[in-house]
């Protein structure tokens, strides 16, 4: 039988949980409608089968299995992967040095050169796009100045449509979207901390690793989070600056949700495979940012 106090113990609990959920359930119901419901949606129909026009609701495993066993699919898987960590971990180091030169060289123009970048998102996703296809192109900036300067002869063709294209453009245009949690990580750093490092002997290198790296690491890892995910997930910037030699797996599920040859539970199979793939690598390189800090 319950004492009349455990009785209000146990109810007085409740109203602090329900209390301290209550802020929670906008959160939670923007996550449920835009994402939950519509990826659980997605991965239901990864199971269905596509029969000419129409969509199959049974329960098989023949989208997965075509994707074990195609090796374009693996092809694109790979060339996805690999785009997708170059571009970050060319992103990452440069975020990480323009936020630690904002954040300790440049203090006073930190807030000009972070205005400065945000401003560079507001252009539009395609405009900057283009904008790097101008200075990629046969006859574009960087040929036409290279040839001005009687380096080359002749233009150089894989400036565009190519994976250096590709992976060029990814950098320029998620460079901003990195720096912005790295400096914020950063800011809770002082410089008491690092001259205090200095003062035990701490060279460059080691403070930049067992100081600035694991302060920073919640920014590091949000911005490549940003950096790794955006471009193995990317379809755009391969069509218009990677040619054919470009195509990433991002290109074909696109292809199977639009068009005649249409087919929806491919595409969803696909999407799931690479989420998965890009997720373990993820987790795999972040653990290991985590041990090199800490070993």
């Amino acid at each position: 039988m319950t004492t009349p106090s455990l009785g209000v113990r146990l109810d007085g609990r409740r109203l602090r949980l329900g209390a301290a959920a209550r802020p929670l359930l906008p959160a939670g119901a923007y996550y449920a409608v835009f994402f939950a419901i519509p990826m659980a949606s997605l991965f239901v129909l990864s199971f269905w089968r596509a029969k000419g026009f129409d969509l199959v609701p049974d329960v098989s495993l023949v989208n997965y299995e075509k994707i074990a066993t195609s090796p374009l699919y693996h092809a694109l898987l790979v060339r996805t992967v690999a785009i997708g960590l170059i571009t970050s971990l060319i992103v990452v180091p440069i975020a990480f040095t323009l936020s630690y030169l904002m954040r300790f060289v440049f203090e006073r123009w930190a807030q000009l050169i972070l205005q400065l970048a945000l401003i560079s998102l507001f252009s539009g996703y395609l405009v900057r796009i283009y904008a790097w296809r101008t200075i990629l192109g046969k006859q574009g900036l960087l040929n036409s100045t290279l040839e001005w300067l009687g380096i080359i002869d002749q233009p150089l063709e894989f400036l565009i449509y190519s994976n250096f294209a590709t992976i060029i453009t990814l950098t320029g245009l998620l460079i901003p979207l990195a720096v912005l949690p790295i400096y914020s990580s950063m800011a809770n750093i002082s410089r008491d901390h690092l001259e205090v490092a200095r003062d035990l002997g701490s060279k460059r290198t080691h403070l930049v690793r067992t100081i600035l790296v694991p302060m920073a690491l919640p920014g590091i890892r949000t911005a490549f989070a940003f950096s790794f995910l955006l471009a193995a997930g990317d379809f755009v910037t391969p069509s218009l600056v990677g040619g054919t030699q470009g195509i990433m797996i991002g290109n074909v599920i696109a292809d199977q949700f639009r068009g005649i040859g249409s087919n929806w539970p491919l595409g969803g199979a696909l999407a799931f495979v690479t989420m998965a793939l890009v997720l373990v690598i993820y987790f795999a390189v972040i653990r290991a940012i985590r041990w090199v800090t800490t070993w």
